[in-house]
């Protein structure tokens, strides 16, 4: 009878502590993600020698941490190049995506912040803009294979031209040289810096616009990813995180600890 009851106390204690175990379906499993790194600041800052930060970053480590994950990061990579990875299935994570059909082929999105503002780089301060509509007939360099905005990314043929762009240099050196009108980031540039870069920078001028509807990023995980079968558990939970403002506190607690990025 003794031996019995105790039995019994034993697997009550396994099954809560069972229920108490982070996500995954076989916990002796190797739980290291490898996360694809673009220097991108304040988002991702990628420096030689050093363990990568920004943003994306933070959250993408607060996340998996909650679930028992490891992350390591490849070597400083172009976006681009991070996307063709995570197709791949080469690498488990990338972060800071927008959302667009074709990328919801390969990976599982999941949400933790959104964009309400763009900034609009000219060299021409006599042009104002205020709102989508002003960007009608205008010349913009765009980062090839950067998402922006639905409206933007949507927009009609001939509503404006796209002038495709391999990095951010690349666009300033042409906005710069007056072979486009507008060059458009997501707030990351930082308006001092581009004067200093060059002589020539000199003229630009930043102008904020706020976006009709919000653009949610995401943490993308490859659909070719040994962990790919947890996708739904961790969009429950990325979903209750991101409701919740946890995602939204760790943003904030990086600002306050690396200010220099956003000077």
């Amino acid at each position: 009878m003794l031996k019995i009851l105790i039995l019994g106390l034993y697997i009550v204690s396994c099954l809560a502590q069972a229920n108490n175990l982070p996500i995954n379906d076989n916990n002796n499993e190797n739980k290291q993600l490898t996360m694809c790194v673009s220097h991108y600041p304040p988002y991702q800052v990628v420096a030689p020698g050093k363990n990568p930060i920004g943003e994306n970053i933070a959250v993408t480590h607060y996340f998996f941490k909650q679930q028992g994950f490891t992350i390591q990061h490849t070597e400083n990579n172009t976006f681009w190049r991070c996307l063709a990875m995570l197709e791949a299935g080469k690498v488990d994570i990338m972060s800071g995506l927008l959302d667009a059909p074709e990328r919801r082929e390969f990976a599982h999105l999941f949400a933790y912040s959104s964009l309400n503002k763009k900034s609009f780089y000219v060299n021409d301060k006599n042009l104002k803009i205020s709102s989508f509509a002003d960007l009608k007939g205008l010349k913009i360099a765009v980062i090839r294979d950067i998402k922006q905005f639905k409206q933007f990314d949507n927009a009609p043929d001939g509503f404006f031209e796209k002038v495709y762009v391999s990095d951010l240099d690349a666009a300033i050196r042409v906005l710069a040289a007056g072979k486009v009108d507008v060059f458009i980031s997501t707030n990351f540039l930082y308006l001092n810096k581009i004067k200093n870069q060059a002589k020539e920078n000199q003229n630009i001028e930043e102008i904020k616009v706020k976006l009709d509807n919000h653009a949610l990023l995401f943490t993308a995980l490859s659909k070719k990813s040994k962990f790919a079968h947890l996708a739904p558990e961790f969009a429950k939970l990325s979903k209750t995180m991101y409701e919740n403002g946890e995602f939204k506190q760790i943003i904030h607690e990086f600002k306050l600890n690396y200010p220099e990025y956003y000077r």
